[in-house]
């Protein structure tokens, strides 16, 4: 997915549209975040424009789109980076947000122990993906048909194997994929219904989760090569000679 189409997307009425109707379910779940430092991992620019008031953002766009300069009128803070290698300290961030990122990554295990390492030990991650279940991953109308969309249990699943525990989650966008502007008009409506009946069947998937502290992963020590060289057997046949 080439970061400029991407751009030129959220500047459609069906971009506008889709923006304003997650935009409200992040600033839910982050309804604070005056003096925080944030990470914006994939493409997150149209969702964070609030945000900058409040935080110090940074912006960390794949390779598998491209890179382009954020924000246009002041100094450029975006850069690209190797999910799997971000270029920042241990514990640096309050908080990192993945937009158009996680299902287009390679590895999203190895992505999310790499965001883990770069997160503050009380931070959370906040998610948004494609909906396996939801209508937006089947038309090709949107970024969300592109890359690769989540279950619920997958998204359970790759967070637990990155020693993450899920704190909240909700689905999102229940709007039908369209370009008819009365579909579009009626978006806030379409919202309200999905969360009181259309649960499972919303477009996204929005996560937010915490480091498991008490998580952990099991390392086998190896063995000497040769056992019969262990200072206890060593020491047994020196007195067995004597």
């Amino acid at each position: 997915m080439d970061i400029l189409k991407l751009r030129d997307w959220y500047r459609t009425p069906m971009g506008h549209m889709v923006r304003r109707a997650l935009q409200s379910y992040l600033n839910d779940f982050w309804p604070d975040l005056m003096g925080k430092r944030i990470l914006v991992l994939g493409y997150g620019v149209p969702y964070i424009h609030l945000w900058m008031k409040e935080a110090n953002i940074f912006c960390a766009m794949l390779p598998a789109m491209g890179v382009m300069p954020w924000p246009e009128d002041k100094p450029n803070r975006s850069c690209l980076v190797w999910e799997s290698d971000l270029p920042f300290e241990d514990c640096y961030f309050d908080g990192i947000l993945i937009a158009h990122g996680l299902e287009f990554t390679e590895n999203d295990v190895q992505t999310l122990k790499e965001c883990r390492r770069v997160l503050k030990t009380e931070g959370r991650i906040l998610s948004i993906v494609p909906n396996r279940a939801g209508g937006w991953c089947r038309r090709e109308i949107s970024p969300f048909s592109r890359g690769k969309p989540y279950s619920s249990g997958q998204m359970s699943k790759v967070l637990r194997q990155s020693d993450f525990m899920i704190t909240q989650s909700t689905f999102a966008l229940f709007t039908p994929p369209s370009s008819k502007r009365w579909i579009q008009r009626h978006s806030a409506s379409f919202e309200k219904a999905g969360q009181r009946w259309w649960g499972p069947l919303g477009g996204v998937m929005i996560t937010e989760a915490k480091k498991d502290i008490h998580g952990g992963s099991v390392v086998r020590v190896s063995e000497p090569h040769n056992r019969s060289m262990l200072p206890q057997q060593t020491a047994g046949a020196t007195m067995n000679g004597q």
